[in-house]
C-alpha cells in the first residue's frame, strides 16, 4: 500500500460527499500549495500509472479536446497525465526503481513539483508528457542553467549562495561539457552565458579567482599541457584562445563587482569606499575579509 494516504484528491472526494460541492472544485483547494506529507518511490508511482483507470472528470484548465490523458493518483493529490509521469520516470531511471520522492507542491489543475533528493521536478497538468527538472533551491519555479553542471537559476541569488566548493565543482562540470562540444575545435571553447553567470556569482562569493580558474582550465587545459596535449598551430590558437578567455572573463567580473557595488552605494558597511574590482576571499560588496561575516566567508 502507498505511504502517502492522506491525499488532497481523498479529501476532495469528502468534501464532494458532505457538500455536493463539484469535485474539481473542492481538488482545487485541497491542493493550493500542498506541502510534503510522506513519501513514495518511483516503482509505487509507476504501479499507480500502469493500473489506475483513465480519469473521467472534466479538466477545468483546457479545453477537453486538448486535455492530456490523465489517472487520478493518489500519490500525487489528483489527476496527473500518463504521459507526465512516464516523461519523470524516464528522468529518474538512473536512480532506480526504489528512488523516493515526495510532492513539494500541487496548484490543483495546472502544475505539481516533486522531489527526489536534491532533484526537483515540475510536472505540468494541461499538457501532454510535460516534466522537467527545476532548479535544486526549494520552492524556486525557474528552470536550472544546466541541469546537469549548473542545477541553480541564474535569476535569483540562489547560485551566488553556493559554497566555494559548489562554485568550483560547477565550474569543472560546465567547463568540461563545453570541451567535450568542441573536442573537434578546441581553441572555440566557449563557456557562454552559463559560465558568466558562474563567474558573476563567485565575484559575489568572494571566489572569483579560484572558480575562474577551474572553468578556464576545464574549458582548455592546464597551460604546461597545451603542448603535450595539442601540437603545432593548433597548440598556439589554444594558448591564445585562453589568454583571450582569460581576459575577457576579468571584464565580467569586473563589471559584475560594479553592479553588485552600485547597489551598495559604492562603500561596504563600515563606511570604507569598495575596491572596484573582486578580491581573492572577500564579497564585492565588502572592504575587506575582516568586514565579512563569518556566514558569508568562503568554505
Amino acid at each position: 500500500m502507498p505511504r502517502r494516504q492522506n491525499t488532497a484528491a481523498q479529501r476532495a472526494r469528502e468534501v464532494q460527499r458532505e457538500t455536493g460541492a463539484k469535485y474539481t472544485t473542492a481538488l482545487r483547494e485541497a491542493t493550493e500549495d500542498t506541502i510534503r506529507t510522506g513519501t513514495f518511490s518511483l516503482q509505487e508511482l509507476l504501479a499507480e500509472c500502469a493500473t489506475l483507470p483513465q480519469w473521467t472528470g472534466v479538466h477545468p484548465e483546457v479545453d477537453e479536446e486538448w486535455a492530456p490523458k490523465m489517472f487520478d493518483s493518489a500519490l500525487l493529490g489528483g489527476p496527473v497525465p500518463y504521459s507526465a509521469v512516464l516523461r519523470l520516470a524516464g528522468d529518474l531511471a538512473v536512480k532506480g526503481m526504489s528512488a523516493e520522492m515526495w510532492l513539494e507542491s500541487r496548484a490543483a489543475f495546472s502544475s505539481l513539483v516533486v522531489v527526489c533528493g536534491v532533484h526537483r521536478f515540475e510536472l505540468l497538468l494541461t499538457q501532454s508528457a510535460w516534466a522537467y527538472e527545476l532548479c535544486h533551491v526549494p520552492g524556486c519555479g525557474s528552470l536550472p542553467l544546466s541541469a546537469r553542471s549548473i542545477p541553480y537559476c541564474g535569476e535569483s541569488e540562489h547560485l551566488a549562495e553556493r559554497s566555494e566548493a559548489e562554485l568550483v565543482r560547477m565550474a569543472r562540470s560546465w567547463g568540461s561539457d563545453r570541451r567535450e562540444d568542441c573536442s573537434r575545435t578546441p581553441a572555440a571553447v566557449d563557456p557562454g552565458y552559463e559560465g558568466d553567470q558562474l563567474l558573476e556569482a563567485a565575484v559575489a562569493r568572494g571566489v572569483y579567482f579560484e572558480v575562474a580558474d577551474a572553468l578556464l582550465v576545464s574549458c582548455y587545459e592546464e597551460r604546461h599541457m597545451i603542448e603535450d596535449m595539442h601540437h603545432g598551430l593548433l597548440a598556439m590558437e589554444v594558448s591564445h584562445a585562453m589568454d583571450r578567455e582569460e581576459l575577457r572573463m576579468s571584464k565580467v567580473a569586473l563589471a559584475a563587482a560594479k553592479r553588485i557595488q552600485q547597489v551598495a552605494g559604492g562603500r561596504c558597511a563600515c563606511g570604507e569606499q569598495l575596491s572596484p574590482g573582486p578580491q581573492r576571499g572577500v564579497p564585492a560588496r565588502f572592504c575587506s575579509r575582516l568586514c565579512v561575516p563569518a556566514s558569508e566567508r568562503s568554505v
